[in-house]
């Protein structure tokens, strides 16, 4: 159901859906998380089935798709896909094994710079293989 909104000149516009799928929810919760970080809190989603582990760079794939991103935007995805991780026996069984999370770090390498970033893409890609 769409919620509809007044604007300033006094029309009614569509706003968003009163109610969200889990996946559009996610998606706007790591698109806030990608450009503006976690914060003190790390976020780590969650399913009824557990935490979504690998899934979790699957929507962040979606999410940026073909963009670029700038380096404070990767450090963010870097500490969001370990946070994904964070807590191995709460990950739902399907999502334990980190393969897409791999590939979108290897993505990210293969698209940034040698220099300090480069090397912090390096050594998470590191910290999952030797999981």
């Amino acid at each position: 159901m769409e919620s509809r909104i007044s604007s300033s000149d006094g029309r009614f516009v569509n706003g968003r859906p009163s109610e969200r799928t889990q996946e559009q929810y996610y998606s706007e919760l790591l698109q806030h998380c990608v450009a503006n970080g976690m914060g003190t809190t790390p976020v780590a989603l969650q399913s009824s089935r557990g935490g979504l582990g690998d899934e979790t760079a699957d929507l962040i794939m979606q999410l940026i798709g073909v963009n670029a991103l700038n380096e404070d935007e990767t450090r963010n995805v870097l500490a969001i896909v370990r946070a994904a991780f964070e807590k191995p026996e709460n990950i739902q069984p399907t999502a334990k094994e980190p393969l897409r999370t791999l590939l979108l770090l290897r993505h990210l390498a293969d698209s940034t710079d040698p220099g300090n970033l480069k090397r912090e893409i390096d050594e998470t890609i590191a910290y999952f293989q030797a999981r």
